[in-house]
This record gives structure tokens, C-alpha cells and sequence, in this order.
């Protein structure tokens, strides 16, 4: 079974489970509110009654954002945005977090101080942090309602997709906090070294050029590991599915046996993939730099064009599910399947 057949079989899944994907839009939009809500709040009592709403609506002022967010520097979710949340700029410093592990190296920092000093650090993280677990908690329920669905012969109904998350939650959740540990243990020993290892290794190199060209090839390597690392996890929740496994250890040492043993289609199929979500992330950004921003109505059709673009996410990571789990399906299977006795020698 070919990439492709994967890639085409998987799509034409996704396509009858359009109720599913919009409910993860749906889920996706109310966590996002309760985190923005509090934001627009506190910036409309500071912007309301001032001169600077109509220019702030022209064009925001970067040196005015920094003043806001000094005057509330003990404000968590003040203190977690800065000025790249404007624009399509998010994907850039998201990329520059991602490569570097600030997420999860906060919650894993977060995790220590909790479990072994019995403590809750008084960070400005820790609320963003708290709220970070509580969405890892909601897409592994999500996970398990759209795997268990695509794993099927026949068409899931809705209440079964909400069933067979409640049902694979406890598994998929032990599953991301293997992976925040696998990460963790990937960030804090080898990419921190490698960072702090750099300037000491180019420190009598006169060009400025080799610092830049070590920084671009750690990126590069980072980005390759994560991304196989995240297949194999994918492939852990498909096994523990499909081969009805208990034990996260165990289904993450199994998906990666099955990443590894057929690498050229499982990592193609997961680069494919990956480049769709690239051109989704251009074409949103083509698409939001077109329009205005200087009034009511081009706002609100950038909200819907961030909406739409939302959706086209959670179509993509229900894609990346459908089609891996076909892949699994039609060549992982043969593992489990009792292997022929072979014929006894003819007698000579």
C-alpha cells in the first residue's frame, strides 16, 4: 500500500466525519475563549475612554503595548502575550518556542515542582501552564474519539465518537505525559547543550556566519526529531486502538517499532502531511495580509478567515489520524498475524 493510497483513503474518511471535526473546531474555539476573554477585557478598560482607540484600530503601537503590559506586570495572561500575537507573526515566535521547548520545559518544570517538593511555583507560567495540561487533556480525548473511529470498519455515529473518547482518555493522557517526559528529557540534556555549546565553539571563529549556520543546522536537526518523535506517538495512540494495548510504555516502544521497521512510508506520509499544513499556514497569511485592518467589518472578516483557517487544522489533524491509521492497518497488522510453519523438507 502506497503514501498515497494512505494519503487518498485517509482524506476520503475524513470527509464523512464532518460533524466530528467541526465539534473539535467547536471545543478548540471555547478553550480559546477562556483564555482570550479575560485578555479583551482588561485591554478594553484600558483602552476605553482614551484617545488611543482609534489609532490603536489603524494601527497598533508596539511602544504602547510594552506600556500596557508594564502597567500589568503582575497580570499572568497580560504578561504571556507580547506584540508577535498580531498579524500572522504567531507562527514564527510559535516556531522559535517549539524548537527551543519553552512549552514543555514549563510544564515539565511545573510537573517537578508539583510532584517531587510538593509544591505549586508562584510563576506567572503557572496559571498558562495549568491551562496547558488542561488542553493536552482535551485532544487526547479528542484523539481517541477520531482514531477509534477511523480504526472502524463502519461509520461511527456521534455519541460513539464522544464514547470511545471518554473510553480512551485514561490511555492516550498517560501517553502525552510519556511524551512531555520524552521531550522534556530531549530539550533539558542534548538541544540545551547544544545552545549553550554554540558560542564556546565559535568563540575564536572570526566570521559571524558560523554561529548563524550552527544555530540553522541545530533548528533543522530539532525539527527532524520532533517530527519523527511525534509519528511515533501518533502510531503509539493508533496501536493502542487497533492492538488494544494498556500499557503506554509498551504501545510507545510499539509505535516506534513500526515507525522505524517501515520508515520510507510512515515518515513520508507524515511529511506529506506536514507540507499540507505549511500551505495552509502561507495561504492564510497571503490571505490576512490582503485586508485592511483599519475598521469594524474587515475585522470581522479577518475573524472569519481565522475561523476557517481553524477548521482547516482540525480537518489536517484529523487527516494526519486517518491516514496513519490506514497505513497502520494495511501494513502493521501483518506484525500481529501468526507467522505460516514452514514445510517440512521433502525426503530425499
Amino acid at each position: 500500500m502506497s503514501i498515497l493510497s494512505s494519503f487518498k483513503q485517509g482524506f476520503k474518511q475524513t470527509a464523512k466525519t464532518k460533524r466530528m471535526i467541526l465539534f473539535a473546531w467547536l471545543v478548540n474555539v471555547l478553550f480559546a475563549l477562556v483564555v482570550a476573554l479575560p485578555f479583551l477585557n482588561t485591554l478594553n478598560g484600558y483602552v476605553r475612554d482614551t484617545i488611543m482607540d482609534e489609532k490603536l484600530l489603524a494601527q497598533m503601537d508596539p511602544t504602547w503595548y510594552e506600556t500596557l503590559r508594564a502597567d500589568f506586570e503582575k497580570n499572568d495572561l497580560m504578561q504571556s502575550f507580547n506584540y508577535t500575537i498580531f498579524g500572522y507573526a504567531p507562527f514564527l515566535n510559535h516556531l522559535e518556542m517549539t524548537l527551543n521547548g519553552a512549552f514543555v520545559k514549563s510544564i515539565g518544570n511545573f510537573l517537578n515542582s508539583l510532584i517531587f517538593r510538593l509544591e505549586v511555583a508562584p510563576t506567572r507560567t503557572s496559571i498558562l501552564v495549568l491551562l496547558g495540561l488542561l488542553y493536552l487533556g482535551l485532544t487526547s480525548f479528542l484523539a481517541g474519539g477520531f482514531i477509534s473511529m477511523y480504526a472502524k470498519d463502519h461509520r461511527s455515529t456521534f455519541s460513539e465518537f464522544l464514547a470511545d473518547g471518554g473510553r480512551y482518555f485514561g490511555k492516550f493522557f498517560r501517553l502525552t505525559l510519556l511524551a512531555l517526559l520524552v521531550y522534556y528529557l530531549f530539550f533539558t540534556l542534548l538541544v540545551d547543550w547544544v545552545n549553550s555549546g554554540i558560542p564556546r565553539w565559535t568563540q575564536n571563529v572570526p566570521s559571524e556566519e558560523s554561529p548563524f549556520l550552527y544555530y540553522m543546522i541545530k533548528g533543522g536537526v530539532v525539527l527532524v526529531i520532533l517530527s519523527i518523535l511525534a509519528m511515533i506517538f501518533d502510531y503509539a495512540r493508533i496501536r493502542v486502538v487497533v492492538d488494544v494495548r494498556t500499557s503506554s510504555l509498551f504501545a510507545f516502544l510499539a509505535g516506534a517499532r513500526f515507525g522505524f521497521k517501515n520508515f520510507v512510508r510512515a515518515y513520508g506520509l507524515y511529511l506529506l502531511l506536514s507540507f499540507i499544513g505549511l500551505l495552509l499556514i502561507a495561504l492564510y497569511a497571503l490571505l490576512e495580509a490582503q485586508i485592511p485592518q483599519d475598521s469594524y467589518w474587515p475585522l470581522v472578516l479577518v475573524f472569519l478567515l481565522q475561523q476557517l483557517y481553524v477548521i482547516g487544522r482540525m480537518w489536517l489533524k484529523a487527516g494526519f489520524y486517518a491516514c496513519q491509521t490506514h497505513l497502520y492497518r494495511s501494513h502493521g497488522r501483518e506484525e500481529l498475524l501468526p507467522q505460516p510453519a514452514p514445510e517440512p523438507e521433502a525426503a530425499s
